[in-house]
């Protein structure tokens, strides 16, 4: 989830690592996959503009049910641990999304991991199918348009929201073919599987943020024996029905913007110091509605719901992180006062014209992982009055309310919601209690799945830990290196 808003300093960052196109076969991995199926290989040389890191391709089955079927290449990285005397093993990163590739995090690795784990550890990302720089979904109508609603206030709208999710789905099936019908996170995890085979390596650990998590715990069920410990940061609990998925995350979105609300007002770094932040932004709103704001080269003016979707990515961080200052309560900040100014750039859902292909890949994995409950109108204005009774201010706005982009998809899914069990995984789960993103007692369900795991409480704000706090990084690598921790710890802040 982490992954579907970026900044622009942080993308500055990593753009000139974007893996080689070309390669010059600088070294081999192989090893032999299940029987009846080819062994898997990849071919390793020097990431563009990053030397220290190894980028290379994985050719992997669309269907894992047929291994002999058709193929997809994914993009993966390696940085070999800097101190090989004392590396512990291999360390696979999934930075969430869904729709982030791994393998550009790989490449700046000083820019997001510890000393202990660049030092310690083979670090290995993999752009998941569909995404980035691996075999992309790429679909000819846009999922989003100038009157895309996924708030639709009358049967019309609703229709036209059903009839437009359904030709997306069908154009991406024309397009993409199989792969839109792989696209879940059980097929995600078995190409790491395959991944490991490839790196020659009997086991791996895993450190899995946001949705990271979801595919870390899917591989640690499917192979546990290869699986030596998990850090999750930020737990995505997949076993809830869509209703209750939806509810917790309205709340914590909502709970976050009242706690920036309060905390604004007395900020120097807040633009609206001084001023009752609820009102401000509820007035905004609902003159963005009566009158949308215009933004040069958007895809249409920016209305009250792009403002309330906007903010709540724009909360995931209270303090400026790797991502850069503008995702940070301060930027939410400035991006309100600039739309109260006529400048609502910040919150513009996408430049016309543009291609939407991580909308699309995003798309096709949440539609393969999640069964919307939503079938009518009727059903639809109880889910927005859902939203307005849990979350007067944002009115519903969160991650999972994406989904409605699912109803009418053509495709049903193949990993819908459901419990698992992990066994024999020494497992770290970590979780902020005011996670705008990821409700606090999805931590606890996650580790109720996951057999002996040890919970880590960061009682801060902002969505993960590892990025932002101190105690978490530092109990993330003592956890990776040596599998035990104590259970039920507390961090502040």
């Amino acid at each position: 989830m982490i992954s579907r808003l970026k900044s622009r300093s942080f993308w500055r960052i990593v753009g000139g690592a974007s893996l080689a196109t070309v390669m010059v076969i600088a070294g081999s991995a192989q090893a032999t996959g299940v029987p009846g199926q080819t062994p898997f290989t990849i071919s390793w040389a020097p990431c563009e503009k990053s030397p220290e890191t190894q980028c290379g391709t994985l050719k992997v089955s669309v269907d894992w049910s047929k291994p002999s079927g058709a193929k997809i290449s994914l993009a993966v990285a390696r940085r070999p641990a800097k101190d090989p005397t004392q590396r512990v093993g291999t360390l696979f990163f999934n930075p969430g999304g869904p729709g982030d590739g791994a393998a550009k995090y790989i490449a700046v690795a000083e820019t997001l991991f510890s000393p202990t784990l660049i030092e310690r550890f083979d670090l290995v990302g993999m752009d998941p199918r569909g995404i980035e720089n691996s075999s992309q979904v790429q679909c000819t109508l846009p999922v989003i348009t100038p009157d895309s609603t996924l708030f639709p206030t009358t049967e019309q709208q609703f229709q036209q929201l059903v009839r437009h999710n359904r030709e997306v789905g069908l154009d991406c099936l024309n397009k993409a073919g199989d792969l839109v019908r792989h696209m879940d996170t059980v097929s995600v995890a078995r190409d790491h599987e395959a991944l490991r085979q490839a790196l020659g390596v009997n086991t791996v650990s895993w450190l899995g943020v946001s949705y990271g998590t979801q595919v870390g715990a899917n591989y640690a069920q499917l192979y546990p024996s290869h699986t030596r410990a998990m850090v999750l940061d930020a737990a995505l609990e997949h076993s809830l029905s869509e209703v209750h998925q939806v509810a917790g995350e309205i709340m914590a979105a909502e709970e976050s913007f009242n706690r920036f609300a309060d905390w604004c007002p007395a900020q120097e770094t807040c633009a609206l110091r001084g001023q009752d932040v609820r009102a401000v932004f509820d007035r905004l709103v609902q003159q963005a509605d009566q009158h949308p704001i215009p933004v040069d080269g958007a895809l249409r003016p920016v209305t009250g719901e792009d403002i309330r979707m906007g903010a709540k990515g724009l909360l995931r961080f209270k303090e400026p992180s790797v991502y850069g200052p503008d995702l940070s309560w301060a930027g939410l900040s400035r991006a309100l006062q600039k739309a109260l100014d006529g400048d609502a750039s910040a919150f513009a859902v996408a430049p016309a014209g543009a291609p939407q292909y991580s909308i699309q890949g995003l798309l096709a994995n949440a539609c393969m992982d999640y069964a919307p409950q939503v079938h009518s109108y009727a059903e639809m204005q109880q889910r927005i009055e859902l939203g307005r009774q849990l979350a007067p201010h944002l009115q519903g706005a969160s991650e999972t309310w994406q989904a409605n982009l699912c109803i009418g998809w053509p495709v049903q899914p193949v990993n819908p919601p459901h419990p698992f069990h992990v066994r024999g995984v020494p497992t770290l789960i970590i979780h902020a209690v005011h996670d705008p993103s990821v409700h606090y007692s999805w931590a606890h369900g996650l580790a109720a799945q996951i057999d002996g795991s040890a919970l880590l409480t960061r009682t801060g704000d902002g969505h993960t830990s590892i990025y932002t706090s101190e105690c978490a990084r530092s109990a993330a690598d003592a956890f990776l290196v040596e599998t035990h921790t104590e259970a039920n710890r507390v961090c502040d802040g």
